[in-house]
This record gives C-alpha cells, structure tokens and sequence, in this order.
C-alpha cells in the first residue's frame, strides 16, 4: 500500500524534479531486498553524520555514528509493530524529524550525554507522533487504491516496505543470537555431562 503514492507521484513530476531521488535510493523495490537494506543503511549513516554534530565522539566517530545507526532501526520497527508500512520520503522524512530534533538540541548546548538522550529520542518519537503517522499511514492506504482505480491504473507489483525488510533483518539477527545461544548451551551441558562422568569414575591410588 505505501508505493502507490510514490507510484503516482513519479507520473506526475518534471523529470528534473527527480533529482532528489537518489536521497531514497533504497526505494526502488526492483532492486533485491538486500541491495534495498545496504542502500538504507549508507542513506541513515550519511544522515546521522551529516545532521548530527560528532566533535564530542573523536577518533570513535565512525563506530559512534553505526551504533546509532543500528538504534534508529528501532523507530523503523515501532512503526511496523504497529502496522505503518510507511515507505520512501516518508520515512526518511520520520528519520531526518527526529535527527533534526536532535541536532537542534546540540547547537542550544542542551545535549550533556549524546547517548541516553539520543536512544531517549528514537524510543519517544513513534509514540509522541503516533496519531499524526496513524493517519498518514492510513491515507496513503486508501487514497492510493482509490487515486489509481479512477486512472484506470493496475497496483502495480511491489516488493516488502522497508519496515518489513528490517524487521526481517531483526528476527533472523535475533534467531541466529538464539541458535548460537543453544550452541553454547549444548557445549556446556556436555561438559557438564563430561565432568559428572568423571566425578563418578573411581580414583586410581
């Protein structure tokens, strides 16, 4: 439901007013899910390092700039824990809000520890936003079913939104962290197995 709009919007603008696509280029759901993923990553990584002051994080700015990165997903999944399949502009819009508020913060001099106030952000916006996502979400929904039914225009096939590839990313990181885990539990309960043998073998004088 969230591409019909972006669909329309493509027919209806200049071609020279295209040029800012490439700030979504994770959009294009023709490209595999996980050219989409990495594409998303750079744009909220460039996003993060271009509207966020960093002199505080050093020689760790890198590492500090993927550690929020991996954080910001969470908005993106409240989103679609909710069922917001927000897509395109419209999420990055959500993402640069945030970051923006952020950022403004840090010029007032506000921001004493960027950590915790910046997790304090991502884990608020949704819910502080969440009748003004809601009813976004919702008209994209219905207005482009209807908008593409009166031009006679089929859906045309699309791919899974981005909040649905990354929580796809999140359940296979969370399964594999859950298998590892049951390795490690396996290893141990056999050593444990081994130690019990041991214990009861006799002791030789």
């Amino acid at each position: 439901m969230n591409v019909f709009n972006e669909f329309l919007d493509e027919r209806a603008k200049p071609a020279e007013g295209r040029a800012d696509d490439a700030l979504v280029a994770w959009l294009n759901q023709a490209n595999p899910p996980e050219v989409r993923l990495l594409k998303f990553d750079a744009w909220a990584g460039e996003q993060l390092a271009t509207r966020l002051d960093w002199t505080w994080a050093g020689a760790a700015k890198a590492k500090r700039i993927e550690q929020c990165r991996v954080y910001l997903e969470r908005l993106v999944l409240e989103m679609w824990r909710r069922g917001w399949m927000l897509d395109g502009k419209r999420l990055a819009a959500h993402i640069e809000k945030v970051l923006d508020a952020v950022g403004t913060y840090q010029r007032a001099g506000k921001v004493v520890e960027f950590w915790p106030y910046f997790r304090a952000c991502v884990d608020r916006y949704v819910g502080a936003n969440a009748e003004e996502i809601r009813g976004e979400a919702m008209r994209v929904g219905s207005h482009a079913g209807q908008l593409l039914a009166a031009l006679g225009v089929k859906r045309p096939a699309s791919g899974p939104s981005m909040p649905e590839l990354v929580a796809q990313r999140a359940d296979e990181v969370t399964k594999a962290k859950d298998a590892s885990l049951r390795e490690k539990l396996a290893r141990q309960r056999a050593r444990a197995a081994a130690c019990k043998a041991d214990a009861r073998q006799p002791k030789l004088l």
